[in-house]
Formats: structure tokens, C-alpha cells, sequence
């Protein structure tokens, strides 16, 4: 009886841990904790990082998508291309396209029919916010006086006013389920000679259904912003002021501005590759057939980059480059 007593005190004795087990319980736990922090802390660079690079390509793709949309529907040999520099390009830009249903006497107004036709046909298109204002340039089909296409062309005029009225325009492209809607009748000048035969710029060879084109003009530039970053910027032209807004950044941010390998860059061919040097003349601006544009970023924070020995991190560096050809040659 008495040694089964000293047993079972030694087991009671022996319930709780010793000071070198809670020790050795505590190294342990110590080394497998920061096992698991320096996993996780590998994990968190490693999808930041991931994210930088995904970033940074994004904005390299908006920049490349952005621009080609507009330059595709630039005239070179119309003179659309207003500069041409290494950093910046300005250009007409399409806003608008519609037909002439009326030619009212006077010579001074040409009428369009609204945005869709009870029929369902569309035979004017706006883009962006909705109608044109003053000061935007359009051209007119001018089918002139020959039979052919020797003698036409595109007349060039400024909008001076637009106005609504229902009672233009109510037979030509249009019905009776049509009525009441308002038409857009445009107040145009030229600077070419008046028609005498109508009393206004509008020649007597403008005629119902001559197609017409609405169009401003616009800045794409590689700018520095209040933040001290570099991005590629928009600005449409006040013709009020005769100046242009301010730069508005659309993508970025880039690599800064360089003699070479700026953050986005142009460079400009004619349709047999010669290159044309960066800030050509009006006369030479006219030749050029494919506008080449590259952006370059980096990433805002460094990161593991493939290729990178010896774990070391710093910023990835990309770009993306693209090729526009001017479709309206001729």
C-alpha cells in the first residue's frame, strides 16, 4: 500500500511541464513562426510585385490602344497632322459625320438630319459629348462642275453657329413619322471667295446628300505632372482663345522625356520608309504614311525581376510599341 502511495505521488508530481521543456517548447515555436512569416512576407512581395508589373503593363496598352483609334482617321495629305514631334503629335481629329439634307438660299447654312430616323437609319454620328460647337472645322463634299471626280473635293469651312429646327429638312431622308423633330442647321464661313450664284460660302455644287465631316483639333503629349510624374496627356483646342487646355493625363505614368528612349515617343515614315525628321514642315508633314509610337515604364517599386541574380530587386522596366498606317492616303 505504501508504494503504490509514493507512486501515485510521483505521478501527481509530474503532471505540469519543467522550465527547460516550456524552453525548448518555446525555440521550437519560434523557429516554425518565422518559418511561416518569412513565407507569408515572400508571398506578399512576391503578388505585389506582380501587381506593379500587371500595372505598369496596363498602362502601356492604353497608351498603345488610345492613339492609333484617333490617328487612324487622320488625312495627312489633308493636312490633318498639325505637328509632328518626337513627344508630341496635333492633329484634326474626327468628332462628327453626318450628310447635307437642305442647302437653304443664302449660302451661308447647310441643314443635317438628327441622329436616327424613324426608318432606323443613322445619318449623323457624334462622338464624345454630344453636338459640335463653334469653331470646329468641317468639310463638305464639293462635287464641283465636271462629271467625275477630276475637280472634287473637300471644301473647308468653320462652324460659327448650330441651331434646332423642326421645319428644315422635312422631305429629303425623312418621313412623316419624322415630324416635329428637330433638325441641326449649321452657320458655316470660308475663307475661300463667296459663290456670287448663292451669296455665301456655300458653293451651288454642295447638293443634298454630300457627305460631311466634322473635326477639331487635339494634342497628344508626353507631359510632367503636378506629382513630378511623366504621362501622356490630351488637350483639345479652344478656338475661342486661339490656346489649348490644359494637358489632362489619359495614361501613365512613363519614363521621363529623353533626347532617346523618352517614356512615349513618335516617330514618323513616309509610305516607302524613309523616316520624317521630328518637327517637319507643313509641306513635308503631308508625305507622312505610318506614325510609329513606343511607350516605355517602369514599375513604381522594386521587385524580383526575372533574370536578376542573386535575389537583388529593382524596378521592371517594359514597353510596348505599335505601328499606325493612315488609311486616308488619297
Amino acid at each position: 500500500m505504501r508504494g503504490l502511495k509514493r507512486v501515485m505521488r510521483a505521478r501527481r508530481g509530474r503532471l505540469g511541464m519543467t522550465l527547460i521543456e516550456i524552453m525548448i517548447s518555446l525555440v521550437l515555436l519560434g523557429i516554425v513562426s518565422g518559418v511561416i512569416m518569412r513565407v507569408v512576407v515572400r508571398q506578399q512581395r512576391f503578388y505585389q510585385g506582380v501587381n506593379s508589373i500587371m500595372s505598369q503593363r496596363g498602362q502601356l496598352r492604353q497608351a498603345t490602344s488610345i492613339l492609333p483609334v484617333d490617328l487612324r482617321s487622320v488625312s495627312s495629305v489633308g493636312a490633318d497632322i498639325l505637328v509632328a514631334s518626337d513627344s508630341s503629335i496635333e492633329f484634326m481629329v474626327n468628332v462628327g459625320t453626318s450628310i447635307v439634307c437642305e442647302v437653304p438660299a443664302g449660302g451661308s447654312t447647310l441643314v443635317i438630319p438628327f441622329d436616327t430616323l424613324w426608318s432606323g437609319q443613322v445619318l449623323t454620328t457624334w462622338y464624345g459629348n454630344g453636338l459640335p460647337t463653334a469653331g470646329t472645322t468641317v468639310y463638305v463634299y464639293n462635287d464641283s462642275s465636271v462629271a467625275g471626280n477630276e475637280e472634287d473635293r473637300w471644301q473647308k469651312f468653320k462652324m460659327t453657329g448650330i441651331a434646332q429646327d423642326a421645319s428644315k429638312c422635312l422631305t429629303s431622308f425623312h418621313t412623316v413619322n419624322d415630324a416635329g423633330k428637330k433638325r441641326s442647321v449649321i452657320t458655316l464661313t470660308s475663307t475661300e471667295p463667296n459663290d456670287v450664284s448663292t451669296g455665301g460660302p456655300i458653293s451651288r455644287y454642295i447638293n443634298v446628300g454630300a457627305p460631311m465631316r466634322f473635326m477639331k483639333r487635339v494634342r497628344y503629349k508626353l507631359f510632367q505632372h503636378s506629382d513630378n510624374k511623366w504621362y501622356l496627356g490630351f488637350s483639345p483646342y479652344d478656338p475661342a482663345t486661339n490656346t489649348y487646355d490644359a494637358l489632362s493625363p489619359v495614361s501613365g505614368p512613363y519614363d521621363a522625356y529623353a533626347n532617346t528612349g523618352s517614356g512615349v515617343g513618335f516617330r514618323y515614315y513616309t509610305v516607302d520608309g524613309v523616316e520624317v525628321a521630328s518637327g517637319a514642315d507643313s509641306v513635308t508633314r503631308l508625305s507622312i504614311a505610318r506614325v510609329d509610337l513606343i511607350a516605355r515604364a517602369r514599375t513604381s517599386e522594386n521587385v524580383r525581376s526575372a533574370g536578376v541574380q542573386n535575389g537583388v530587386q529593382q524596378q521592371y522596366r517594359d514597353s510596348l510599341a505599335v505601328s499606325v498606317m493612315l488609311r486616308n492616303r488619297n
